[in-house]
């Protein structure tokens, strides 16, 4: 293999590694039949529906990871609403904790616990006011 052929592999293999290593994206679903919007500027993020009216226009589901911070996900979230032309999100707290598990240290020769961080995690319906 030539100088290039390696170079081309070479960064292949860096770009997977860091494809694999991103952040899950939350997960959108449109309304059927529902209106398209101009993107919106701000996004307010609701913890239950609003006394004025509103449609819905899309589902939006953000699984988050273990050890992302909470206002990350929020952050994902309200950057797709954005997109989706919403005014709001109304959102549901899906958060859970990672399993414990437990491994030996080759360094100390005991055994210590991993895991049971939060996974913060997001369900919302994105929601454009009459």
């Amino acid at each position: 293999m030539n100088a290039f052929g390696r170079r081309l592999t070479l960064a292949f293999v860096l770009a997977s590694a860091l494809a694999a290593c991103a952040a899950p994206q939350p997960d959108v679903v449109r309304v059927p039949g529902s209106a398209v919007y101009p993107p919106t500027q701000f996004v307010e993020l609701l913890d239950q529906p609003p006394s004025r009216a509103y449609v819905e226009i899309g589902t939006i589901d953000a699984p988050g990871e273990p050890g992302a911070l909470r206002s990350q996900v929020l952050a994902q979230i309200r950057t797709k609403a954005q997109q989706l032309g919403a005014d709001a999100v109304i959102l549901t707290d899906v958060s859970r904790n990672a399993p414990a598990t437990q491994r030996l240290n080759p360094t100390t020769g005991t055994y210590e616990t991993l895991g049971g961080q939060p996974i913060p995690a997001f369900k919302g319906i994105a929601i454009k006011y009459r």
